[in-house]
C-alpha cells in the first residue's frame, strides 16, 4: 500500500476544513491508497498538471501524483473546484 506525502499547502487547507468533511475526505484518501489504479472518480490531468491525477469529493478537488516506483502518493493540492485549477 502506498504511503502519503502531503504538501504543506494541502495540509494547511485540510487543517482548516470542517471535521465531518475532513473525516470523509480522509476515508476517501485511504480508499485511494488501497486501490489507486481503479478508484472511481479519478481522472488524469492535462496541460500544466500533466502526470497528476484529480480526485473529486463533492465540490472539493484533490490533485495528487502517484509515484509507482517509490510507492508514494503525493497530495499536491486540495481546494474547491473553482479555485484549484488557477
Amino acid at each position: 500500500m502506498p504511503r502519503f506525502v502531503v504538501h504543506k499547502r494541502a495540509a494547511r487547507y485540510l487543517g482548516r476544513m470542517d471535521a465531518r468533511i475532513k473525516a470523509q475526505l480522509i476515508a476517501k484518501l485511504e480508499d485511494l491508497a488501497k486501490n489507486p489504479d481503479t478508484m472511481p472518480g479519478v481522472k488524469p490531468m492535462a496541460g500544466e498538471w500533466t502526470g497528476f491525477f484529480r480526485l473529486r469529493h463533492g465540490d472539493l478537488r484533490v490533485i495528487y501524483l502517484h509515484d509507482r516506483a517509490l510507492e508514494t502518493i503525493v497530495i499536491a493540492h486540495i481546494g474547491p473546484r473553482g479555485d484549484i485549477y488557477k
